[in-house]
């Protein structure tokens, strides 16, 4: 028999493990898997000046919590351009981090995004563009928050046709505008003279 203090312990541990775990959500799930409330929007990567780099920078993920920190939350995006929708319990999220993918480059920055998600309905958060910089020691990532509802309501109609437009609310993530510093990250690209530090 196992004694109460293990028992215990076995139960501290298993709670610490499961508040710690990141829960992955599907940028697009199916008809089916479709449960209320759910929140959408778009994402767009963007870079003004060439970065020299063969691929476009692209969204690989982002990353977001409840505000009491409880949960943590993946999404795995892919792509320069495209919509998300996501079925999340009612509550206060912050995304934390953002994954930029260019080939085999990566990199990550800090974006505080706060969004809530009501008990009921559907939830527009926006159009959030990620501008970047062309590579360099400081590079920068810009966001940008702005209502391109009217093309965002027609995606969810296409894509989720027993969904009713007219139970679509506004709510825009916040701040509107951020900067924040986007860091190199491993795995480099496999050559010997990329790899310019242990991974962590």
């Amino acid at each position: 028999m196992i004694s109460l203090a293990r028992r215990i312990g076995l139960l501290g541990i298993f709670v610490g493990m499961s508040m710690g775990c990141v829960h992955q959500l599907p940028a697009h799930p199916t008809q089916e898997a479709l449960s209320a409330p759910l929140v959408f929007g778009q994402i767009q990567v963007w870079q003004e000046k060439p970065s020299g780099r063969i691929f476009l920078p692209e969204l690989a993920s982002l990353e977001f919590i409840t505000k009491d920190g409880q949960r943590r939350y993946r999404v795995d995006i892919e792509a320069v351009s495209s919509y998300f929708f996501l079925s999340l319990d009612p509550g206060q999220y912050q995304v934390t981090r953002v994954f930029i993918q260019e080939g085999g480059f990566r990199s990550s920055a800090e974006v505080p995004l706060v969004f809530e998600v009501p008990d009921q309905g559907i939830v527009y958060l926006g159009a959030w563009r990620f501008q970047i910089d062309s590579p360099n020691f400081t590079r920068e990532l810009e966001v940008t928050i702005s209502s391109e509802q009217v093309k965002a309501v027609m995606e969810l109609n296409v894509r989720y046709p027993s969904l009713s437009p007219n139970f679509v609310v506004s709510s825009l993530a916040e701040p509107s505008l951020l900067r924040s510093r986007l860091y190199e990250i491993t795995p480099y690209p496999r050559f010997r003279w990329f790899q310019r530090h242990n991974p962590t």
